[in-house]
């Protein structure tokens, strides 16, 4: 028959799991964490964006009448309209209203009012497949209208360009977060193992290996890790949430059920990144610390 004492006694972790300063340590990974989280959520949306944009561009084209006369306009986009009409059949067609035209060349005039007699270009804009410059120009050639056409291939570039350099700003900012989590756990590590240096001679002396204790501070580190991630990326979905509810990011944020869970997987895959580097930091300060400390025994 056990005795009462036995029966109460409950295994106690070798290492201390309350540190000194632990609010702030758990604070500052917290907001690693989250603060990555939110820069792996900007690079992800910025992809989709660019996508998205890139898509309304392809197939499309863009016709500018370039009229003589301003009173013109009706009749030659009315005569471009059937040509093209005829040329790509099943293409949506949209003829841009002469005030609209007119709109579109205030932000370089200002509020000058135009003159009448302006000739200024109509514009016809063309979505569809197998559209073709070369048919289009042929086409309106051969009706007597001269016009310029452009694949928005240049408008396409530039979003692409622009896209990659904002891919490049969060994945930076994400990867400089996770070298401060690096740096933040080595500190925390050797702070720990200052303040259980006793519990470490004591696993010393009765034989523990370097390794046996190292795996202690890594598991305590992997454990403190995961956990600081899970609250920080936690906080960074639920602000992505809100951002994308309220609509006011302009397509960065989550736009469906699909963008949404990839998006979170990703999430999960930094946050087990994070935890990892917080094992691995506290591993190898472990190691090295125990390796001086033996050389100076």
């Amino acid at each position: 028959m056990s005795s009462p004492a036995s029966s109460y006694a409950q295994e106690a972790p070798l290492l201390p799991t309350k540190l000194r300063n632990a609010r702030a340590l758990w604070l500052v990974l917290i907001i690693v964490a989250l603060i990555a989280g939110c820069a792996l959520l900007f690079a992800r949306g910025s992809m989709r964006l660019s996508g998205d944009w890139q898509s309304q561009l392809t197939d499309t084209l863009t016709v500018q009448i370039i009229l003589d006369n301003a009173n013109d306009w009706s009749a030659q986009t009315s005569t471009a309209n059937d040509v093209l009409s005829y040329t790509f059949p099943g293409v949506d067609i949209e003829v841009v209203t002469q005030e609209a035209a007119h709109d579109l060349l205030r932000p370089w005039l200002g509020n000058t009012v135009l003159p009448d007699n302006l000739p200024v270009p109509g514009l016809i804009n063309l979505t569809g497949q197998n559209l073709s410059i070369t048919e289009a120009e042929t086409a309106l050639y051969a009706a007597g209208i001269t016009a310029n056409i452009d694949d928005n291939s240049r408008y396409a570039d530039e979003i692409k360009g622009t896209a990659r350099r904002l891919v490049a700003v969060g994945m930076s900012v994400m990867i400089l977060l996770l070298l401060a989590g690096l740096s933040v756990n080595i500190f925390a590590t050797r702070a720990s193992m200052t303040a259980q240096k006793e519990i470490i001679r004591v696993l010393v002396q009765v034989g523990a290996s370097d390794k046996f204790i190292a795996k202690l501070f890594i598991g305590q580190a992997l454990k403190r890790g995961a956990i600081g991630a899970a609250i920080g990326l936690s906080i960074a979905s639920l602000l992505w949430t809100a951002l994308s509810i309220s609509g006011d990011w302009g397509g960065l944020g989550w736009s469906g059920i699909s963008s949404s869970l990839t998006d979170i997987f990703w999430l999960i895959c930094l946050g087990a990144l994070f935890a990892f580097i917080c094992a691995g930091a506290a591993g190898l300060t472990t190691t090295r610390q125990l390796l001086f400390e033996r050389k100076r025994l």
